[in-house]
């Protein structure tokens, strides 16, 4: 008989969902900067919202809460310091950067010059490869490790944070400070919905190009759909057992309370991952079609 399989727990899910935001994020950036000569002060607002949230959350929250997480791996499996030791030097360093990037951009915002752009961009793709790396290292080989050593007590303690702290851009609520930010990304998803009405599917070799981008989201989005129905059937069972324990009154009165507030994650996680996907496919099915009208 197969093993039944290990259920993720909640702050690996968020975690690893951070770590989706940040790349969603790193990507924008990219394309801000490619996208702009950094010519004027205007053309830095957008960048300077994304560096400064990936300074101030992950240094907040995330970076402290995976160090968390590490302290308890190390106690259960000495022989991961090595790698809790480097990624702890990469949590040190990624702080310092992005605050070396943010008096970077308000330098160049204040002063727009060649020289000013240059050091932008050398400074950025630096950071976002350093960056992506970490988080590649940290998905592919602590946090499973984590999965496997970890007690319940132990994520307990690490789960208590995320309640500390909300994500002000991707949490329930977002901050006004990313109003211009999250608002970015609504209008993104606007305009490449209706540049694919208007290109994607008007003409036969139009269709045959964005068959493959389409079946290739449909696929995505059935299987995000899927995980997250198949977290959100595992939480329904937990809280059932929880709420009709008699033996602990206090934790069944606490359980649909827990329950609530994991269904409207689970809603904010399905529809970020929904636009993600929806912007990707979008794309996909359009790129070749800008590049022949081009």
């Amino acid at each position: 008989m197969a093993s039944p399989a290990v259920k993720t727990p909640e702050a690996i899910v968020t975690l690893q969902d951070e770590h989706r935001y940040m790349n969603l994020l790193l990507g924008t950036l990219e394309e801000q900067v490619q996208a702009s000569d950094l010519s004027t002060s205007a053309d830095y607002f957008l960048v300077q919202d994304i560096v400064r949230y990936l300074h101030d959350y992950p240094d907040t929250v995330h970076h402290p809460t995976e160090d968390l997480l590490f302290d308890k791996l190390v106690r259960r499996k000495p022989d991961s310091e090595k790698d809790v030791a480097r990624l702890r030097r990469d949590h040190d360093k990624l702080s310092e950067n992005t605050a070396e990037i943010l008096q970077l951009l308000n330098d160049a915002a204040e002063q727009p010059t060649p020289e000013a752009a240059a050091a932008v961009r050398l400074a950025l793709d630096n950071f976002t490869g350093r960056l992506r790396r970490h988080m590649r290292f940290e998905e592919s080989r602590m946090f499973p490790a984590a999965v496997q050593c970890l007690a319940k007590r132990d994520w307990r303690g690490i789960e208590s944070r995320f309640n500390a702290v909300q994500d002000p851009l991707f949490g329930p609520a977002v901050d006004r400070d990313y109003r211009v930010l999250y608002e970015y990304f609504a209008n993104r998803a606007n305009s490449l919905s209706r540049s694919a009405t208007r290109f994607g599917f008007l003409q036969l070799d139009s269709m045959i190009v964005g068959a493959d981008a389409v079946e290739s989201g449909i696929v995505d989005m059935i299987e995000m759909l899927q995980r997250h129905a198949e977290s959100l059937a595992q939480e329904s069972r937990e809280t059932m057992r929880t709420a009709f324990n008699i033996r602990s009154p206090g934790a069944a009165l606490a359980a649909p309370v827990r329950f609530a507030g994991f269904i409207g994650k689970t809603g904010i996680g399905i529809a970020c991952d929904t636009a993600d996907i929806s912007i990707r496919t979008i794309k996909n099915v359009v790129r070749p079609l800008w590049n022949d009208s081009s």
